[in-house]
């Protein structure tokens, strides 16, 4: 009976074992299969991160292209308008040194010889032209002029003038701002050209 029994524990002890071994193999293949997916999860996350990263890279660097590119558009425009006021201010000063009162008063004689001498002139001038445009225009030669052209201030003028007859309210604009403006039109779209081709 002892060898039977020995016998049962015998097989209860490999019956044991080998349940023990065919668990932990099974727990083994498990464990592996649970690694093997965590491993190729891992990876696919990886590269999917990776693929992200590359595709916001790229989306950066296009933005950033884009950006550069508006930035030089803008640098060149406002460049651009910077150097047709600075072509402006430049028309505008010298044609305001060639607007002098002896050249103004020029330009008032030849009106009056063209309109006539029996017309009434209205002569409206900036305020610092008054003195000298009378003393020039009304000089010994010139006196009876006094009856019929009067040279006034207009505080809107501050070289050149405007010229009409007189009670009329029609005046023909020789003003520095309205020649500038007229010629401007002519003189931009050129400019305008020439720096759209730089």
């Amino acid at each position: 009976m002892e060898s039977k029994l020995e016998h049962l524990i015998e097989k209860i002890k490999s019956d044991g074992i080998e349940e023990a071994k065919k668990s932990a193999a099974e727990i083994i293949n498990t464990a592996k299969k649970e690694a093997d997916g965590i491993i190729k999860k891992s990876k696919t996350d990886g590269e999917q991160l990776i693929a992200d990263a590359g595709k916001e890279a790229d989306k950066l660097k296009a933005n950033a292209e884009s950006a550069l590119k508006q930035a030089s558009r803008d640098t060149v425009l406002v460049t651009k308008e910077k150097l047709l006021k600075l072509f402006s201010a430049a028309f505008k000063k010298e044609l305001g040194q060639a607007l002098s009162p002896e050249f103004v008063k020029e330009l008032i004689m030849k009106i009056v010889d063209s309109w006539g001498k029996d017309k009434n002139l209205e002569v409206l001038v900036s305020d610092k032209d008054l003195k000298h445009l009378q003393e020039i225009v009304f000089s010994k030669g010139r006196k009876e002029l006094q009856d019929t052209v009067t040279i006034k201030v207009d505080r809107g003028i501050s070289k050149g003038f405007r010229v009409g007859l007189k009670d009329d309210d029609v005046y023909y604009d020789f003003t520095e701002e309205s020649i500038a403006e007229f010629l401007g039109e002519f003189l931009n779209p050129g400019i305008r050209e020439i720096l759209d081709k730089a």
